[in-house]
């Protein structure tokens, strides 16, 4: 990646793979932003097998003052052991930005003002650590949707509710400080996802506030990690990956949001695993010694009683 010249207030922090369908709406959704300050992308293609890296090089050579593009030989994403994340956090250092903005390469900016609005609420709301904002959702079936977000108007939105509802859209982030990207919260075995944990360790340095404006466009079921045709292990990913955030943001996540979360997980699982005698064990296991206890009253509940029902 090319050293920036001037040292930029905003950071964008782009990760893209095979995005080819997608990424040129991205890219102008950066280099059509109208700012009073200088911003730089940082967009790391993963060694893309499709024509998604020739698409940067494309933009990287019309905006060179913006796109800043780093090209992967060999799929980071895939080896499972922090590369990615350490190559991203080390260029997002190395711009000396103040800011970090996200959007991934399947997902892009609508307003051109979007980062002009957010930097300028959080230089004046230095206790502020993260700015959000509202986003329409496009699902890949063609289908537009206004509500997968619990986004209830602009304001300040607690660690709960950021946990409970998973209710920041990752294209509308924009972060204080690459402090929070280094910080050590965003580290624990039981982590199977990345975002939430970026939100949640923001929240342990500062307030979240949220712009409820749609100022871009969230692309949904386009393959990215949080959706899975593996629907059991995608659910047991999510109690693991709960665990880790109550041990870890214990100070700010309420314990009964994050069993919440946790239960819900296991009543789904326990629906979907009726006369799989295994699975259940193996959820029974899962749990802990005081939540074994309700795991078989929704056993009962959910399982055993209708069926006495329908015996009668």
């Amino acid at each position: 990646m090319e050293k920036t010249q001037n040292k930029p207030l905003v950071a964008i922090r782009c990760i893209t793979y095979n995005h080819e369908p997608y990424i040129r709406d991205a890219l102008e959704g950066f280099v059509m932003q109208k700012t009073d300050f200088p911003f730089v992308a940082i967009v790391h293609d993963d060694a893309s097998t499709d024509n998604t890296a020739s698409i940067i090089r494309e933009y990287s050579a019309r905006y060179p003052d913006i796109i800043k593009p780093i090209y992967e030989t060999e799929n980071q994403y895939s080896k499972h052991d922090g590369s990615l994340r350490r190559i991203m956090d080390d260029a997002c250092t190395a711009t000396g930005a103040k800011y970090i903005a996200l959007c991934e390469g399947d997902d892009y900016w609508t307003d051109p003002l979007k980062l002009q609005k957010q930097v300028d609420f959080l230089e004046s709301h230095p206790d502020y650590s993260m700015c959000f904002h509202n986003v329409l959702v496009h699902e890949v079936d063609g289908y537009w949707k206004n509500d997968l977000f619990d986004i209830n108007g602009s304001g300040e939105y607690s660690a709960d509710q950021i946990l409970r509802k998973w209710t920041v859209p990752t294209c509308s982030v924009m972060i204080r400080g690459i402090n929070i990207f280094n910080s050590p919260l965003r580290s624990n075995p039981h982590y199977k996802f990345g975002d939430n944990v970026l939100f949640l360790t923001a929240a342990a340095f500062g307030k979240i506030y949220c712009i409820d404006k749609k100022m871009g466009v969230y692309r949904r079921n386009i393959g990215g990690v949080t959706v899975s045709t593996n629907v059991y292990q995608w659910r047991l990913n999510l109690i693991e990956h709960t665990k880790g955030l109550r041990q870890v943001f214990k100070n700010i996540v309420s314990k009964n949001v994050c069993n919440e979360c946790i239960s819900e997980n296991y009543i789904y699982l326990l629906r979907i695993s009726k006369g799989n005698v295994v699975g259940l064990i193996k959820l029974f296991l899962m749990g802990s010694i005081d939540g074994r206890g309700a795991f078989i009253n929704d056993i009962w509940r959910i399982w055993i009683k209708p069926m006495l029902k329908t015996c009668k």
